[in-house]
C-alpha cells in the first residue's frame, strides 16, 4: 500500500489506559512517573478518567473494569480504553481517506476525533485537539 499523506500520523497526541481504580493509578502516574494532571472535560466523557502529560505526550486513564463496555470510542470498535492517539492536521480529509482504503472510521461522538482499527485489529485515534 502507498503511503497516503491524508492519513499521515502525526506527532503522538496521547495513550490511553484502562485502569480499575482510577486513585491507585493516579498514585502511580503523579506520584512516582511525576505526570501532572490536566484539565479534563469531564461533563462530555462517558466514563471516569483523568488526563494526564508525559512531557509532549498526554496519557489518558479511563476507569472502567476489565470487563466493563466503556462506550468510548463509539461502539463496534474494541480495546477501547487502551489505545494510541495521532495529531491530524485534517481530520476530515484524514478520515476520508481512510474511508477511501477501505476502513472503518468512527467518529467520536464528544470530541474532535475518529477511530479506525489497524490489520490486527488495534484501535488507532486520529484527533485534532
Amino acid at each position: 500500500m502507498t503511503a497516503d499523506p491524508r492519513c499521515r500520523a502525526g506527532t503522538v497526541h496521547h495513550v490511553s489506559f484502562r485502569v480499575s481504580d482510577l486513585p491507585t493509578a493516579l498514585e502511580f502516574y503523579e506520584g512516582l512517573l511525576g505526570c501532572r494532571r490536566l484539565d479534563r472535560p469531564d461533563d462530555k466523557m462517558p466514563v471516569p478518567g483523568a488526563w494526564l502529560e508525559a512531557g509532549t505526550t498526554q496519557v489518558h486513564l479511563i476507569e472502567a473494569a476489565a470487563s466493563e463496555v466503556t462506550g468510548h470510542p463509539p461502539t463496534g470498535l474494541t480495546g477501547s480504553a487502551n489505545h494510541v492517539a495521532f495529531h491530524s492536521d485534517d481530520l476530515d480529509a484524514a478520515c476520508a481517506a481512510f474511508e477511501e482504503h477501505g476502513f472503518a472510521v468512527r467518529r467520536g461522538a464528544f470530541l474532535p476525533q475518529f477511530f479506525v482499527q489497524d490489520p490486527d485489529g488495534n484501535l488507532i485515534e486520529f484527533t485534532a485537539f
